[in-house]
């Protein structure tokens, strides 16, 4: 992910703490809550809290962080969960596919799923136990599904 060194706010990484708020954004918006107020209102206590604490250090590099986090567990959580057909590049495409609809109203910039795709992968490798993901697709195959998925092609 991009360093955070030079942040104010580096001890207390706004990205890695907002990380659940979004996890959360995500899975309401999966399951059907899809307007930004409407997810607001329905955040648990905790990610509110966690967005009044960083609301002064929050910038879209912060929720670019956050975002590409959420997606490497959103992803884990895709192979964890196994496919039914056995088609893991179309699981992790819609899972990342989804991911960018639940946070595109969120101020992250979706161009940095395509510049740090690789640190995506290597993200998404520390988050699954098993190397069913690495088995079945490697980090240039990711970096384009990324390229497909933002750029629409």
């Amino acid at each position: 992910m991009r360093s955070c060194d030079d942040c104010p706010s580096a001890k207390g990484c706004a990205g890695n703490n907002l990380y659940p708020v979004l996890m959360q954004v995500h899975d309401l918006y999966a399951g059907g809550i899809t307007n930004k107020f409407d997810i607001l209102d329905a955040l648990d206590e905790d990610n509110e809290a966690l967005l009044v604490r960083f609301n002064k250090l929050i910038s879209p590099v912060c929720w670019s962080k956050a975002a590409l986090l959420a997606i490497a567990e959103v992803v884990r959580r895709r192979v964890a969960g196994g496919t039914a057909d056995g088609d893991m590049e179309a699981e992790v495409g819609a899972a990342i596919a989804l991911a960018i609809k639940a946070f595109e109203q969120f101020p992250w910039h979706l161009s940095e799923l395509v510049e740090q795709a690789p640190d995506l992968y290597q993200a998404v490798l520390d988050a699954c136990p098993s190397t069913a993901f690495a088995d079945q697709i490697s980090k240039r195959r990711l970096v384009k599904m990324c390229k497909d998925i933002a750029y629409g092609t």
